[in-house]
């Protein structure tokens, strides 16, 4: 009778051995076809990328793209699963082993080794805190991952019975809830099969999002050869206030964009003035100094007033930047014109000044158009404190 403890201890071990083999070749298998639904995934974006010119890419293509993508997924988290479970039970087993020593003959001459570990007793408690972890993987999927199929057909079905609203607002959920992967896979199947202009609107609607993941769908409908759609989103970047564009130009060049992002600023170059301003105050702040001055290089090409009202408005940091450009950019006969229209502010004058006399031999035509204006072609020399007197 003394013998059954021990012999019930090895029989639990066995079961625990035979359970972790058979999560081993399970994971072994899984990892064989999450390798081969990656290349399928892969193969399947090279057929839609090399869809040729502006043809739209095919909706089957995309469906079995979106169900690749997502059988990858959900191995991928499978797979997580069984490894935690697997670690668990080896460690469940080592901890039997340490309680039950004599039981270690049967094993092979690796199994002595946990022997000296009895000694530290603060090992077994170890495992209990593994459980919570392995859960989070496997609750996040489900909402991230829907039927995008499924999803069109329901946008479809809304839009042919009136439904706008409802289809509407279902594009909107899409645009906040949906990974760039999948917005982008959802615009491509819409394009294809749903509602005239869908595809379109969710695109417009995805410019409202976060900067990095609007500008990550854009990257996606690129990747995907929608390029009408992804012209939609660009556009709708024109939108953005002053206050919010650095950081969607910080994301664009985070994404490798930067022709987007040099677009943008030619465009805001002949925004109203108090835009512009804004603008350029909100690009100094960020440290943008490169594009304060490619904005204010765009700005340069504004008629003369507004020139100078915009002058007026700047800080005189951006304002002297600004006078710089005009000094470089502009006819010397257009350069007199401001020069006028900004000598009742003295500051301003000194420094579109201080910009000509800076290369005074190049700029020695606008110089002479200033004399010929009767405006003053040297610095004011600093008025003594004592001339009062």
């Amino acid at each position: 009778m003394r013998m059954r403890p021990m012999e019930e201890t090895a029989g639990q071990q066995l079961t625990i051995e035979q359970e972790a083999y058979e999560l081993r070749t399970e994971l072994d298998e899984l990892l064989r076809a999450s390798r081969y639904a990656g290349q399928r995934e892969r193969r399947l974006n090279e057929a839609i990328r090399s869809t040729p010119g502006r043809n739209r890419p095919d909706g089957d293509l995309l469906r079995q793209l979106a169900q690749a993508r997502t059988l990858r997924e959900g191995l991928g988290a499978r797979c997580l699963q069984l490894s935690n479970q697997i670690q668990e039970l080896e460690i469940q087993l080592r901890h039997d082993q340490q309680l039950h020593p004599g039981q270690q003959p049967q094993q092979p001459p690796s199994q002595p080794q946990p022997q000296p570990e009895l000694q530290q007793p603060h090992q077994p408690p170890q495992p209990q805190p593994q459980p919570q972890p392995q859960e989070q993987p496997l609750e996040e999927p489900p909402p991230v991952k829907p039927d995008l199929g499924a999803l069109t057909q329901r946008i479809t079905t809304l839009h042919r019975s009136g439904a706008d609203a409802e289809a509407t607002e279902l594009l909107n959920q899409a645009a906040v809830l949906l990974t760039p992967a999948d917005a982008a896979l959802l615009i491509g199947m819409l394009a294809r099969r749903g509602p005239t202009g869908a595809s379109l609107q969710l695109a417009a609607t995805c410019a409202g999002s976060a900067p990095e993941q609007a500008v990550a769908v854009l990257v996606e409908l690129r990747e995907l050869g929608l390029a009408e759609e992804a012209e939609q989103l660009f556009r709708a970047f024109w939108a953005y206030p002053a206050t919010d564009l650095p950081a969607l130009l910080a994301a664009l060049e985070r994404a490798g964009q930067h022709a987007d992002g040099a677009t943008l600023l030619w465009e805001w170059g002949s925004a109203p003035t108090p835009e512009l301003t804004s603008l350029a105050a909100a690009l100094r702040q960020h440290g943008r100094q490169a594009d304060v001055r490619t904005l204010l290089r765009q700005a340069a090409g504004r008629p003369t007033p507004d020139l100078a009202v915009l002058a007026t408005d700047l800080l005189p940091e951006l304002s002297t930047i600004l006078l710089q450009e005009l000094a470089a950019l502009r006819p010397p006969t257009e350069v007199a014109r401001l020069a006028a229209s900004i000598s009742e502010h003295p500051s301003l004058y000194g420094q579109l000044l201080a910009a000509l006399l800076a290369n005074e031999a190049r700029h020695r035509t606008t110089l002479a158009a200033l004399r010929s204006a009767g405006l003053p072609t040297t610095p004011r020399a600093p008025r003594s404190r004592w001339a009062w007197r």
